[in-house]
C-alpha cells in the first residue's frame, strides 16, 4: 500500500470515528474533525485512484455500485460532493455561530443529520470491506447506543 492510499484509508476511517464521537457525544471539535477528514480522505482518493481525473471518479465510483448493487447509478459521485459539502458546512455552522446552530430548527438538524448518516452507513458498511467495515460497524452502533441512550434519559424522572 502506498502512502497515499494509506492516507485514503486512514482519513475515512478516522472520520468515522469523529463522526460518531460527534454525533453520539455532541462534540463540535470531534464533528469538524470528521468533515475535514472526509475532505482529506476525497482529496487523497483523487491522488491515489483517480489521477485527479472527475470522469475517472464518476467512472470508478459507478463500477464500484454496479459491482456491489448490480444498479448501474452514476450520480455516486455527486452525492459523495453533496455529503462532504453538506457536513463541511455544518460543521462550520457549529464552529462559526454556535448560538444560531443550537436553535435552528429541528427539521433542519434532522434533515442534515439524517442524510450524514445515510451517507456513513453506506460508505462505511455497504460500500466497505475488512477493517474499514468494522470501523464503519463500530461507529454506527456507538451513535445508535448513544441515541437510546438519550431517549432513555429524557424518559427517565
Amino acid at each position: 500500500m502506498s502512502a497515499a492510499e494509506f492516507v485514503v484509508f486512514a482519513s475515512i476511517s478516522v472520520s468515522v470515528l469523529c463522526w460518531a464521537v460527534g454525533e453520539g457525544m455532541r462534540s463540535r471539535g470531534a464533528w469538524m474533525a470528521g468533515a475535514l477528514l472526509a475532505l482529506t480522505h476525497s482529496i487523497a482518493a483523487f491522488a491515489a485512484f483517480y489521477q485527479w481525473s472527475h470522469a475517472t471518479a464518476e467512472r470508478l465510483t459507478t463500477e464500484q455500485a454496479v459491482r456491489l448493487t448490480g444498479a448501474t447509478f452514476t450520480g455516486g459521485i455527486y452525492v459523495n460532493y453533496l455529503f462532504l459539502a453538506v457536513w463541511l458546512g455544518d460543521a462550520a455552522w457549529w464552529s462559526i455561530r454556535p448560538a444560531a446552530y443550537e436553535t435552528r430548527p429541528r427539521a433542519v438538524s434532522f434533515a442534515i443529520r439524517a442524510f450524514i448518516f445515510v451517507i456513513v452507513v453506506n460508505g462505511a458498511i455497504v460500500f466497505a470491506d475488512g477493517m474499514a467495515r468494522a470501523v464503519g460497524i463500530a461507529g454506527v452502533a456507538f451513535v445508535i447506543l448513544a441515541r437510546v441512550r438519550e431517549r432513555t434519559q429524557r424518559r427517565s424522572p
